[in-house]
């Protein structure tokens, strides 16, 4: 028995941890504990240090990116008002403008500065293609930076973007008006002939007319494919209820018998989409057009600029008269232009190797044989008028009633336009008002219209997109 206890003695000593023992490892528990503590804390607050400094990047990011926008719009402003802006704060090196925004108005909070570096390529060429370029540059309070560049080819915008554009803006003008039918779609001439296309859905009619009370935009049986865009706060869109208007894309489920309206593609923006630019005062040496039943053979075959042809008086067409335009040619009414309203089938002929210009100051009239493009691509034949009959005076409307299918653009920004016959119009239509007075016109939008500029219209610059880069961020 006493062996027995001596050696449970001896088994429960090697177990005993004196209490000076125990107390140093109570000490260096808690010094690993205070360790791993220390270290978390410190890897949070590394952490939060980094998450604070990529936050504060990434909002001085967005400053830049703020900046350098402002100075885009601050480059299209000098490239828009260079009559009046001359440029002025500019520097210059051969055809490249530049400039450097920056100051008070710049800086945000916590010491941040920022400042704006433009350069713009070819600046004093005119209406062709210019370079922006926009580089911003935040400076944080340790001095570390971040820049934004963007950059973007410029040019002036295009004038026919529309199928239909009514350009007025109060509650009498700015309308399209279908009477009882009609068809509106689109197709692209840069493809080649309508004939050889499958129409497509992007044809556009924009109205600025202002009522409350009367439809800017009113469809009577008529069918578009595309869209109809109206001004905030008008009556919008109007259509016969029991009818078959339409406004579809090409996905749209179509009620075959009846009236179908894609909600989607009836818009309603705050300015009217069309907007009205001045028509340019046509000058230089020029001939005088063969006068009323005359007729004759105008333009030069091959020529690089167009002659210039004046009449001054009122022009009119009568008796069978045509005039046939073998080259590139710009008329100068300096009056009313008539053509076969006697009844007759006076006509204009654009050959293949021709392309047309008229400038009137007065009434337009195309009837008779009309003007027969036989280009057949819109852009070679060009209607300017600055007349504002129509609105108020019914007698000086301009309009066309004539049989030939019409190949081109008008543009007569402050009258009222009314197209009295079924002919097929390809090409676009842009007055203070647009009529249609027939059962069944058809208007076929040339989309290559939206990459095309016209020289009798200065239109403002813009940039249709841009390219970001990132330095030092």
């Amino acid at each position: 028995m006493q062996g027995c206890r001596a050696d449970t003695v001896k088994a429960k000593s090697k177990h005993h941890i004196p209490s000076s023992e125990r107390g140093v490892a109570l000490v260096l528990a808690c010094f690993f504990c205070s360790s791993f503590f220390i270290l978390a804390l410190a890897s949070y607050i590394t952490v939060c240090n980094r998450t604070l400094e990529m936050s504060s990047r990434n909002l001085n990011g967005g400053h830049s990116i703020e900046l350098a926008e402002m100075g885009m719009e601050e480059a299209l402003w000098a490239l828009n008002n260079s009559a009046t802006d001359n440029w002025s704060n500019w520097s210059f090196a051969g055809s490249t403008a530049t400039r450097t925004l920056s100051g008070a108005s710049f800086n945000y909070d916590n010491g941040v500065t920022g400042s704006v570096s433009l350069s713009v390529t070819n600046y004093n060429v005119g209406t062709g293609a210019h370079v922006i370029t926009a580089t911003a540059t935040t400076t944080m309070a340790d001095g570390s930076r971040i820049s934004r560049s963007l950059s973007s080819v410029a040019s002036p915008a295009a004038l026919f973007t529309n199928a239909l554009g009514a350009t007025g803006t109060s509650t009498t003008t700015g309308t399209i008006t279908f009477n009882s039918g009609g068809t509106v779609d689109s197709y692209d001439s840069s493809a080649g002939l309508y004939s050889a296309q499958t129409p497509t859905y992007s044809a556009i009619l924009a109205a600025g007319g202002t009522s409350t009370t009367t439809y800017p935009i009113q469809l009577t049986n008529a069918r578009i494919k595309g869209y109809t865009a109206t001004v905030t706060g008008s009556k919008g869109l109007g259509y016969t209820v029991g009818g078959s208007a339409r406004v579809i894309g090409p996905s749209t489920t179509v009620n075959v018998s009846g009236t179908t309206i894609d909600a989607s593609r009836v818009i309603s923006t705050p300015i009217s989409y069309q907007q009205n630019f001045a028509i340019k005062t046509i000058s230089g040496v020029g001939t005088t057009i063969p006068g009323n039943n005359t007729g004759g053979t105008i333009g030069t075959v091959g020529a690089t600029t167009p002659s210039i042809y004046y009449y001054t008086g009122g022009l009119e067409l009568t008796g069978g008269t045509t005039i046939t335009v073998q080259g590139p040619v710009i008329m100068v009414i300096t009056g009313y232009f008539h053509m076969g309203v006697d009844g007759s089938t006076s006509s204009i002929q654009v050959l293949s190797t021709g392309s047309l210009q008229v400038y009137t100051t007065s009434d337009l009239a195309i009837y008779g044989g009309g003007i027969n493009n036989l280009t057949q691509d819109p852009k070679k034949v060009v209607i300017y008028g600055t007349n504002t009959g129509g609105i108020t005076d019914m007698s000086s409307d301009p309009d066309m009633s004539t049989s030939t299918d019409f190949y081109g653009v008008i543009y007569t920004p402050n009258g009222k336009f009314t197209v009295k016959k079924n002919n097929a119009i390809y090409g676009s239509i842009v007055a203070a008002t647009v009529l249609f007075t027939s059962s069944a016109p058809v208007i076929h939008y040339d989309l290559n219209l939206r990459k095309v500029l016209f020289d009798g219209i200065t239109t403002p610059f813009g940039v249709s997109s841009w390219t970001e880069t990132t330095n030092g961020g």
